[in-house]
């Protein structure tokens, strides 16, 4: 039996969101995280300080760039009208113009792969566009069809969740640092409004296209305001120094001379990563628990370490399903806090079992499930019985929503942001692609900097509990629980020194001196 939303699935969505923020969804892809951070910061003008935004729809660019494609679930196909066709046919000197423009930004979308690693299944109005320029952002749609016409309005399905949060995350972490917050604003509005022909290009389109306003005056808020009904977005902690350290890293590499485009596949690998650590964050128990990662960078060619990088990313996964269960019994001893409650009330409870129901919050669950619940009540003779059953049983039902969601979510992060995933046959492990290494020396060092290449492995273990070598396997302790040769972390070292080189990112002085280095210059600092 299939349950709507909003029964089993709802209490789990709003434990996570207490947990982790209002709301990650693991059908959210890594550039989608970036498109929608970038949509909310460019409705607010760039203005972390703001308390809402605006929302673009550009309905009518997007149905001429994608006309012919796929409309919703009922294999519908986009396309313009004929008035919509002749208004096009004005603004150029021939046919053949549109069928050029059209295949220009048809170039630009953003690919979308789903787990496997084959193309999401998106329709029209959910598909994306590289942000070459600022006009080239806008919000996901749905439509909504009547018999007298087709209507288009906001989908919250995918947009306007991770990136919200991610836009508060920058936005608490540079509320002390009003330098750091200007400029981030400052450089990405200088990168999203650079090339004009573009925009040029695109208001020609929208005004024979878009007869509505693009911009909706509504501003869709950002923090919780006073009489305000509309959802936002929140995070249970603002004031989480891992915030702070988002926004150096990010602000570190957006001011590096790279266009825009090449831009976009590092700020996911980035982002995601970010998002991935404070889940990760989120889910230590005790405050002294440790975070790790143990990547392997011998690309699954050597079995054990291949088996020490799945079990590090099995043992943080099991720190979310730990840190949800931990929550929930919380959750669970606040509504039943005694045994003397139980026994005051199981009689009636027993008579009425929707009141033990609606007490935990799941009066919108199945009939099924609900006479689950009930048949677990009736059997409880005692207050303890009652405890220990009802919880398992109410625990059943509700975590394996969670768990389902929320290790979709680690492991999507970890995929499109290059630093984990699988191969068929195989665990989840971590590994690092290329975007991710790139990624995470621009974010750690200055343009034009250099570290030794040692050093840079003990920062990286420091800061956030990568295991790659010798060294820090054996501070860690995985060495020895391992009971492998030393030689095998030192290949796997060599292993990331020659991906590094490969990047050109390492300079080699001798067999013992390596430099990891920045190449990059400053934005707007270019030598001539």
């Amino acid at each position: 039996m299939v349950e709507k939303k909003g029964n089993a699935e709802e209490l789990s969505t709003q434990l996570s969101a207490q947990i982790w923020g209002h709301r990650f969804t693991d059908g959210q892809k890594g550039p989608e995280y970036v498109l929608e951070f970038l949509n909310v910061l460019k409705g607010t003008d760039y203005n972390f300080s703001a308390e809402g935004y605006s929302r673009i729809r550009s309905t009518g660019l997007r149905q001429f760039i994608f006309e012919g494609s796929k409309e919703g679930a009922k294999d519908g196909i986009v396309s313009l009208t004929n008035d919509q066709k002749e208004a096009l046919y004005e603004i150029v000197e021939n046919k053949d113009e549109l069928n050029v423009i059209r295949d220009f930004f048809r170039n630009l979308e953003v690919p979308l792969t789903d787990g496997t690693g084959k193309p999401a299944n998106r329709s029209w109005y959910a598909k994306t566009l590289y942000p070459l320029h600022e006009s080239l952002l806008f919000f996901e749609i749905r439509t909504k069809s009547s018999k007298d016409k087709k209507s288009y309005a906001y989908e919250r399905n995918f947009f306007a969740r991770g990136g919200e949060l991610y836009f508060l995350m920058l936005s608490y972490g540079t509320d002390n640092n009003p330098e750091l917050r200007n400029s981030i604003e400052t450089r990405l509005k200088e990168l999203l409004g650079k090339n004009k022909s573009i925009e040029n290009v695109v208001r020609k389109i929208t005004s024979c296209l878009d007869h509505t306003p693009n911009s909706e005056e509504t501003l869709y808020p950002l923090k919780k305001g006073e009489g305000n009904s509309k959802e936002y977005p929140m995070l249970p902690v603002t004031d989480e120094p891992i915030y702070t350290e988002f926004a150096e890293e990010f602000n570190r590499l957006i001011n590096l001379n790279i266009d825009i485009y090449e831009l976009f596949e590092l700020m996911t690998s980035l982002i995601t990563f970010h998002l991935g650590r404070y889940m990760l964050k989120r889910s230590k128990i005790n405050s002294d628990e440790t975070i790790t990662f143990f990547f392997d960078c011998l690309d699954a060619r050597v079995g054990p370490i291949q088996k020490l990088s799945a079990r590090s990313f099995s043992d943080n996964e099991l720190k979310i399903k730990n840190k949800f269960e931990d929550f929930f019994r919380n959750t669970f001893n606040e509504k039943i806090p005694s045994k003397e409650f139980v026994e005051n009330n199981l009689k009636k409870w027993k008579e009425d079992p929707d009141e033990v129901i609606n007490l935990l919050g799941l009066s919108r669950l199945s009939k099924p499930r609900k006479n689950k619940i009930a048949k677990t009540i009736q059997k409880s003779n005692n207050s303890g019985d009652f405890i220990d059953y009802v919880f398992r049983t109410v625990k059943e039902i509700v975590s394996d929503q969670l768990k389902k969601h929320q290790l979709n979510i680690i492991r999507g992060l970890s995929r499109d942001g290059g630093y984990g995933g699988y191969r068929r046959g195989s665990k989840y492990r971590y590994f690092m692609s290329d975007s991710f290494i790139q990624a995470l020396v621009y974010a750690n060092l200055e343009p034009q900097s250099q570290i030794e290449f040692h050093k840079f492995l003990k920062d990286l273990y420091a800061k956030y509990g990568f295991i790659i070598g010798e060294v820090e396997a054996r501070e860690d302790g995985i060495y020895e629980q391992s009971k492998l040769n030393v030689s095998y972390f030192q290949r796997n070292e060599y292993a990331l020194r020659e991906k590094l080189r490969h990047n050109g990112l390492l300079v080699e002085y001798s067999d013992a001196t390596a430099m990891i280095k920045n190449p990059y210059e400053k934005a707007g600092q270019v030598r001539q």
